[in-house]
């Protein structure tokens, strides 16, 4: 490997086969940054995500992985220890956890099995694999966490609300946010 790869930012994209997640990755290779990103189940979208990259001479490798599935994380941080070794590095810069999943089943018919589904890809896969890759994370480097609003079809009172649908603070008359508190006071 030549020095110039080795010295290069790399980062660890999950869901990057498709959505905000590709984009992640093909604008991280446009800025020089090579990727190590996931997919669920599509390998032909992940597939072309690695030769757009490569358009830009970045490497970008898709590894299977199946973020709501903790006992396969040590064999991801497995893989991923090789492909940086590919990479001529040790360690990592970036890592965005962005893979996701959504269901839109309302709250009386979500299951639990359902329910543990989300709550696995969304919460407990993002804190583990995080926890499992600390270590290979460089001194410096970014976590960036990804959540996005999906299934606009129900109202918020007959989703479960949870996965893709998360949450948010909403502005009600005449009430602000605490972020906006906070964004006001920084100035």
């Amino acid at each position: 490997m030549s020095a110039a790869v080795s010295k290069s930012k790399i980062a660890i994209v999950t869901g990057g086969s498709r959505g905000l997640g590709r984009s992640t990755v093909l604008s991280l290779a446009e800025r020089g940054v090579g990727s190590i990103f996931t997919y669920n189940s599509n390998l032909a979208e992940a597939e072309k995500v690695s030769a757009l990259a490569a358009q830009s001479e970045v490497k970008a490798v898709a590894v299977q992985l199946n973020t709501g599935h903790i006992s396969a994380f040590d064999g991801f941080v497995k893989r991923a220890r090789e492909i940086l070794r590919d990479f001529g590095a040790e360690r990592f810069d970036y890592l965005v956890n962005n893979a996701g999943t959504s269901n839109h089943a309302s709250i009386d018919k979500m299951t639990e099995a359902e329910l543990d589904d989300l709550y696995n890809v969304h919460f407990k896969g993002v804190f583990f694999l995080t926890q499992k890759l600390l270590p290979l994370i460089n001194d410096g480097g970014r976590i960036v966490n990804i959540s996005r609003r999906r299934g606009q079809g129900q109202s918020r009172n007959e989703q479960a609300g949870f996965g893709n649908d998360r949450a948010r603070p909403r502005r009600r008359a005449g009430r602000d946010r605490p972020g906006d508190r906070l964004a006001a006071f920084r100035g």
